[in-house]
């Protein structure tokens, strides 16, 4: 039986093998069939199997550095790129507190700004109320002291035209 599997074995390489060769390729496997000694066939068999695993583990080997290669590109451009954000992250948090700090600062400046207008208006409501209510008086005041004043020139109106028409040669006295 396990003459069997060898020589299955042994024929399935040769056929990857006849595959693979252009002709020019001298096949030893072949050639050894002729041969009646298992000794033979057991070591062209152990090599050919050695010459798989040879391959296998090459390829294997040639897999596992590219997975690595891979690996470490992708966790290098994984790093940068989390390094990028967190850079751009505390850029942006840095920029809000300023940006915030600034605010805070304007607005309290307009806010004191306002406070002071709103001051201001009271004090020149408060003003100007005063300046109203003496008006009120001083013009009742001038407004007597009009009156008077009118009646006077009234008064001193006919007294001139008495005067006038007392002096007046055609008037009788």
């Amino acid at each position: 039986m396990a003459q069997r599997r060898a020589n299955a074995a042994a024929n399935r390489l040769r056929r990857a093998d006849s595959a693979k060769s252009t002709g020019d390729d001298f096949d030893f496997l072949t050639a050894s069939q002729g041969s009646t000694g298992s000794d033979d066939q057991t070591f062209q068999l152990a090599v050919a199997q050695q010459l798989m695993a040879s391959k296998e583990k090459k390829r294997k080997e040639q897999e596992r550095k590219f997975i690595q290669a891979a690996k470490n590109k992708l966790n290098n451009e994984l790093g940068a790129s989390a390094e990028a954000a967190v850079a751009a992250y505390t850029d942006l948090e840095t920029a809000f507190t300023q940006f915030f700090a600034d605010y805070i600062t304007s607005e309290d400046a307009i806010r004191a700004i306002w406070a002071e207008l709103k001051a201001a208006t009271i004090h020149y409501q408060q003003v100007a109320d005063k300046l109203r209510a003496k008006n009120e008086g001083l013009r009742g005041t001038t407004e007597a002291a009009q009156i008077s004043a009118m009646g006077g020139v009234k008064g001193a109106c006919q007294e001139y035209r008495t005067l006038v028409d007392s002096l007046s040669p055609s008037s009788p006295l």
